[in-house]
């Protein structure tokens, strides 16, 4: 599959799971108050659709919370996506956006704000 593709894949991967999240999970803003999915990746071979997903509470338990829900998101995007191989969710955690909201943190420290 060419990028140009997989780039549409991972869009429409995206916003699928996205109004999922928004739609499905009743608790959601009271567990992890704020969620986002930081980016998505398909595997080369469209094996795995890795979804990096952060938020401002319990972000250690956010992808195993997630992955209950995966065969409800995999059956949403079977009914939306016509390939032939689909890809296998997998929900990670994106340290990257942490490790930017400690230097935030630092930051307001030092400048008192």
């Amino acid at each position: 599959m060419n990028e140009q593709r997989i780039k549409k894949l991972e869009r429409v991967s995206r916003e699928l799971v996205s109004s999922f999240i928004f739609e499905e999970l009743e608790d959601a803003e009271k567990t992890f108050w704020i969620i986002t999915i930081t980016w998505v990746k398909i595997s080369s071979d469209l094996s795995y659709l890795d979804i990096f997903v952060s938020s401002l509470l319990n972000s250690d338990i956010l992808p195993k919370t997630l992955a209950k829900h995966n065969y409800e998101i995999q059956k949403r995007l079977n009914k939306s996506i016509d390939i032939r191989k689909l890809p296998k969710i997998r929900f990670r955690y994106d340290h990257k956006w942490a490790i930017g909201q400690e230097v935030w943190e630092l930051i307001k420290e030092e400048c008192n704000i």
